[in-house]
């Protein structure tokens, strides 16, 4: 709390000025309508395509009637027909929705481009549920960690390996062969010559350096505490509920309780509760049923009113004149 205290102390200076060059991030707007610019969707792929091109046909075939509800198992039925039409697609409309899926990806790649590198997260994430107010706005751009040299490695050869693979572009890779890619890169870097390999530790020690510039300059967004959920009011049926009837238990203990805490006041809950239940062990046959009679006579009765508390202190004392062996002496075993 006092470092947050500080560092809000320590913001103003610059916070209206940093402020302004992170809300740039949200606030870019389009040259020809002025509204802000919003993250592009992802491209739809030619099966999404496809399938949106034959689904309201598919849906009428599966449920006639425009206006009625489809349940889980029609959806079903909807997505098993789209599945089997794609497996039994014509290469010509194989063609169509591929063209189409390139189209749309080429847009989305192009409209991604009028964003910088983090500037979609932090669009994705400024979208999520926040942790909580925002009092102090972070300050500088935050780092992402820096590459090591095998995965600068990675980078430069992974598009040629992929291709070995998988020769279509654009099209969709296996966990096998995502599996398959990994290993080869992993064989490459294992025989990659020396110099290739100090080009790539170079190139992460810049990247450590910057990482670590950006780091110490970058200080997170203070928040502050969160909404707490209001409070569920009880309903008028859950506080007019009867309250179950106590056992033979709870009544013995109810009295003793009251009765150790006058003897002894210094005793704790844990200490209270062992003494309370050692002493149930060792209790008279006859005055336990006593309590139970008790109960079962408060069980009898509406479960709305309460049994009044027991001052028969006869019975209390009825343990110690039926158990000689110093009752206190029981209790503190």
């Amino acid at each position: 709390a006092s470092r947050a205290r500080d560092r809000a102390n320590a913001a103003p200076r610059r916070t209206v000025a940093t402020m302004h060059a992170n809300r740039a991030v949200f606030d870019k707007q389009d040259e020809s309508s002025g509204a802000p610019l919003k993250p592009p969707k992802r491209a739809l792929t030619a099966y999404l395509i496809f399938c949106g091109k034959h689904r309201r046909r598919v849906m009428r075939e599966v449920h006639p009637n425009k206006n009625g509800k489809f349940s889980r198992d029609e959806m079903q039925q909807v997505t098993v027909a789209l599945a089997n039409m794609w497996n039994n697609i014509s290469p010509q409309e194989m063609a169509e929705v591929k063209a189409k899926a390139a189209e749309a990806k080429a847009e989305y790649e192009l409209a991604k481009a009028a964003f910088e590198p983090n500037q979609l997260k932090k669009l994705a994430r400024a979208q999520k549920k926040p942790k909580g107010i925002v009092v102090v706005e972070a300050v500088g751009t935050k780092p992402v960690r820096a590459r090591t040299a095998y995965l600068i490695y990675c980078d430069q050869h992974r598009k040629a390996v992929m291709k070995q693979i998988h020769p279509e572009p654009g099209a969709k890779f296996t966990r096998v062969e995502m599996q398959s890619v990994t290993k080869r890169l992993a064989e490459l870097w294992n025989r990659a010559s020396a110099k290739e390999k100090d080009a790539c530790k170079k190139q992460a020690l810049k990247e450590l350096e910057e990482y670590r510039v950006l780091k110490a300059n970058y200080q997170p967004p203070i928040y502050g505490p969160a909404k707490k959920p209001a409070a569920v009011k009880a309903s008028s049926k859950a506080m007019n509920k009867p309250k179950r009837p106590p056992t033979a238990y709870l009544l013995f203990a109810e009295e003793l309780r009251l009765r150790l805490k006058q003897e002894e006041p210094t005793l704790d809950h844990v200490e209270v509760s062992k003494r309370i239940s050692q002493a149930w062990k060792g209790i008279d046959l006859n005055l336990k049923k006593e309590y139970q009679r008790k109960a079962d006579k408060a069980a009898t009765k509406s479960g709305s009113e309460r049994l009044p508390l027991m001052n028969n202190q006869s019975m209390l004392q009825g343990i110690e004149i039926i158990q000689p062996q110093n009752y206190h002496g029981m209790l503190e075993q």
